[in-house]
C-alpha cells in the first residue's frame, strides 16, 4: 500500500472515530431527564393482546447508556423503555427501584426510590447519570432493579470509564 493510501485509510479511521463520538454526543443530548408516555395504554393492549396475557404483563423493550464509553467524572444517559398492561384499568404497579454503579464488584453509587410506580402504557424513562470524579478507569456495571408485590425485574449494563 503506498503512503498516500495508509494516510487515506487513517484519515477515514479518525474521521469514523469522531463520527461515533458526535453520534454519542448528539443522541445523548437529544434526552431530557424524566419520563413521558409514548403510547397510550389502549394502545399497548391491543399490540400485545393483553386479554391473552397475565397480568401485570410488563416487557422492558429498550435498556441502553449513552455513550458507552464516560470520561472520569462524566456522566452517561440510562433509557429504558418498557410497556405495560395492568390487572385493571389505570392501575399502577409499586415497589422499590434501585440503582446501583459497581467497580471491581463494589457499588459505588446508590439509589433508592421507595415507592416507584410502573405506569400503563408504554413509558420512556431518561435519567441522567454522573460519575464521581474519583473513579478509576475501567469495566463498570450500571444495574437497576424493581421490587413490587406483583412485579420484579433486574437489569445490568456494562460500560467503560476511560482516563481524563
Amino acid at each position: 500500500m503506498g503512503h498516500s493510501k495508509v494516510i487515506a485509510v487513517f484519515t477515514v479511521l479518525l474521521l469514523a472515530m469522531g463520527c461515533a463520538s458526535m453520534r454519542w454526543s448528539l443522541q445523548k443530548s437529544l434526552r431530557d431527564p424524566g419520563e413521558r408516555l409514548e403510547s397510550f395504554p389502549e394502545e399497548v393492549w391491543a399490540e400485545y393482546d393483553c386479554d391473552a396475557q397475565k397480568r401485570p404483563f410488563f416487557i422492558i423493550e429498550k435498556n441502553e447508556l449513552v455513550p458507552p464509553r464516560v470520561k472520569v467524572g462524566g456522566d452517561f444517559n440510562h433509557r429504558m423503555v418498557y410497556v405495560m398492561c395492568p390487572p385493571r384499568p389505570t392501575g399502577v404497579v409499586s415497589g422499590r427501584l434501585r440503582t446501583r454503579i459497581r467497580f471491581r464488584g463494589d457499588p459505588i453509587v446508590r439509589e433508592t426510590t421507595e415507592a416507584y410506580e410502573i405506569k400503563p402504557g408504554r413509558w420512556i424513562l431518561d435519567a441522567e447519570v454522573t460519575l464521581p470524579e474519583n473513579a478509576q478507569p475501567g469495566i463498570y456495571a450500571y444495574e437497576m432493579d424493581f421490587k413490587g408485590a406483583a412485579l420484579r425485574f433486574e437489569k445490568r449494563l456494562t460500560f467503560v470509564v476511560r482516563a481524563k
